[in-house]
């Protein structure tokens, strides 16, 4: 069952379009957004972890290449 939704952002809370898709992992997210990073050339960027249920903000997990 997908339990949260992502999104990819820049330190400053921007943005950055890369589709993560929807899951229950956050390990499979973080892997894919590095994966993401990698092919862009971004080297910090912040995941947002939202909950499905309630759209809630429940992490931001700070990811560096």
């Amino acid at each position: 069952m997908k339990r949260y939704w992502f999104q990819l952002l820049t330190e400053n809370y921007d943005e950055l379009g890369a589709l993560i898709p929807d899951g229950s992992s956050k390990t499979t997210a973080t892997n894919r957004a590095k994966r993401w990073m990698q092919q862009n050339g971004i080297d910090s960027a912040v995941l947002e972890v939202s909950s499905m249920a309630t759209s809630n903000i429940l992490d931001m997990i700070l990811i560096e290449l």
